[in-house]
């Protein structure tokens, strides 16, 4: 599904922001719990011929989903959820559903807002309260669920893995949408305990190692100082489990394969594994051939591993196919975000403008583009252009710490060191 590209992304924020304070890595750690198909694992409580149902409305909306046919995988699960009354899987792949629908539509589904230090500065929730309170009746039915299986039989592995489960897209939601991220880590850490009480009373749940081993995997990677500071608190990982652990997933998971591989992605990259990096991309793009979000991965990551021609080629095709016009906003904007962060700035130049002229283009992507606009303005000495842009982004909604920089670069043109 969506929801593991978005933990994707968050991991990246986390493992590839070398500057990143540990406050802003180890509160990502919890928001990346998100892996929502891992979570059907569980199976309905009438183990009868109904169980072909169930599986049949599971598969059917999560492949929907991960296409991004949200009205589809919507209807799946609406279905789900009125055929097994009784059981959390519907209300949680509402939640899920809730959850990643708003992320697209506000364009969230995108590495630079994740990797960008500001998405962690801003602290207001922009999601409607009618929406807020149907994802949270979602996922507390899902949570209420879980938990009554677990009084009926504490020995439910099942039902303890959907109960961490639940925690985890819970955390997930609070660090993206309502940027409450001290919350999102409570919540994670609870997803983790309950995942490791899963692997202790069954080793051989694979579907549970991908939660754990991301844990693992990025309390392992922190700086070394960072490590042993933390470890005083009891928190521990080991950067070689982690990878080992999500690879188990991958390989052996029932459902949670493609959560594993989609977060190897960032892994790997960061491990300087490129080559397999890749190979789990196009194998995700070859699947999933109408999620667009995998093709934009791969074009980033050849353009940040200095593919720059094939780089380019990508987000051209990416451009050029008709399917993907809806989200040519997010597309254009991340080539020219990966254009700007390579070096590249008179190409990005011509992208982010390109963002601003468009009619339908998303309004914070406008703000974010007439900012970097201002940037490489002020880096070619067009200083008196430069500030007109910023003086745009002042008269737009805040997004992220716009106004912020904008009033900053006001006051003192933008230079390389100011990154």
């Amino acid at each position: 599904m969506v929801a593991r590209f978005v933990s994707l992304f968050l991991l990246g924020a986390l493992i590839g922001s070398e500057g990143a304070s540990w406050n802003e890595r180890a509160l990502t750690v919890e928001s990346v719990r998100s892996a929502p198909r891992a979570l059907s694992r569980i199976q309905p409580l009438d183990q009868t011929a109904s169980s072909g149902s169930f599986e049949t409305l599971r598969r059917i909306g999560f492949e929907a989903f991960y296409n991004l046919d949200y009205e589809e995988a919507r209807k799946c699960f609406e279905r789900l959820a009125a055929d097994f009354p009784e059981h959390p899987a519907g209300p949680l792949y509402l939640a899920t559903h809730a959850w990643i629908e708003w992320l697209n539509r506000t364009r969230r589904l995108q590495a630079g807002i994740y990797i960008n230090p500001a998405f962690y500065a801003q602290s207001e929730a922009r999601v409607s309260e009618e929406e807020h309170q149907r994802f949270r009746a979602y996922i507390e039915r899902a949570i209420e669920r879980a938990e009554a299986r677990l009084r009926a039989n504490e020995d439910d592995v099942e039902a303890r893995y959907f109960l961490g489960a639940a925690y985890a897209v819970l955390a997930g939601y609070e660090a993206t949408v309502l940027r409450k991220f001290f919350s999102a880590l409570r919540n994670g850490f609870r997803a983790v305990r309950e995942h490791r009480e899963v692997l202790r009373r069954d080793p051989q749940f694979a579907d549970a190692k991908l939660t754990v081993g991301l844990y693992e995997y990025i309390v392992g990677s922190l700086p070394l100082a960072v490590r042993i500071l933390v470890a005083l608190g009891g928190i521990r990982g080991s950067r070689e489990q982690g990878i080992e652990l999500l690879e188990e997933a991958a390989r052996s998971g029932r459902y949670v394969a493609d959560d594993a591989r989609t977060l190897l992605i960032a892994v790997y990259y960061r491990e300087g594994r490129f080559p397999e990096a890749l190979h789990l991309l196009e194998e995700l793009i070859a699947r999933y051939p109408r999620n667009y979000l995998f093709g934009l991965e791969r074009a980033n990551l050849l353009m940040r591993i200095g593919e720059r021609a094939e780089a380019v080629r990508a987000f051209e095709d990416l451009l050029a196919q008709p399917t993907y016009r809806e989200t040519e906003d997010l597309i254009r904007h991340q080539y020219a975000e990966v254009l700007f962060q390579s070096g590249y700035k008179q190409a990005a130049l011509h992208h982010f403008r390109r963002v601003v002229a468009m009619d339908d283009a998303h309004a914070d992507l406008k703000t974010l583009a007439h900012l970097r606009i201002g940037q490489i303005l002020d880096l070619r000495g067009e200083r008196r252009a430069a500030q007109a842009q910023y003086r745009l982004v002042l008269q737009r909604e805040d997004v992220l710490d716009a106004h912020e920089q904008a009033r900053r670069y006001l006051r003192k043109p933008y230079s390389e060191s100011s990154r």
